[in-house]
């Protein structure tokens, strides 16, 4: 199986790890909280921000690169994506009428798929093996943090 179709298929899978989380806090917030669907997306993707950056850079890219060097990127790359995804929940709800739970299936999709290229050509761009090609696996060099 090719690195890209591996990458693919691990970020897809933290992805829906991401997603499930990331869904139940929105759910949550907008059912219990009556919050606006823009709120309740912030919380959501703040929430399930770090367990994508750890799983993402350990598992599906393998990288051993300092936290200091790549967190920035990320942190970039998420915020790129994350305004994307805005736009989407944004001009769904406010311009189109689309039912708040509804439009956020939509925005998911443009974060994760603007996320993936983002770090995979710049983010872990050094990292395009998954960890099972290269030595070490989800362990970090100690002098990575």
């Amino acid at each position: 199986m090719s690195g890209l179709i591996r990458q693919s298929l691990r970020f897809g899978t933290v992805g829906l790890v991401n997603t499930a989380v990331g869904l139940m806090a929105i759910f949550a917030v907008i059912y219990f909280f009556g919050a606006d669907p823009a709120l309740a997306n912030a919380v959501g993707y703040t929430i399930g921000f770090a367990l994508s950056f750890v799983l993402n850079r350990l598992w599906t890219f393998g990288d051993t690169q300092a936290i200091s060097h790549v967190l920035p990127s990320y942190l970039l790359a998420a915020a790129v994506s994350y305004l994307l995804n805005l736009s989407v929940v944004l001009v769904g709800t406010r311009q189109f009428g689309v039912q708040p739970y509804l439009v956020q299936f939509f925005g998911v999709g443009v974060y994760t798929v603007t996320l993936f290229l983002a770090c995979r050509w710049f983010v872990f761009e050094a990292h395009t093996q998954p960890p099972a090609h290269r030595e070490s696996s989800l362990s970090p060099r100690p002098d990575s943090f």
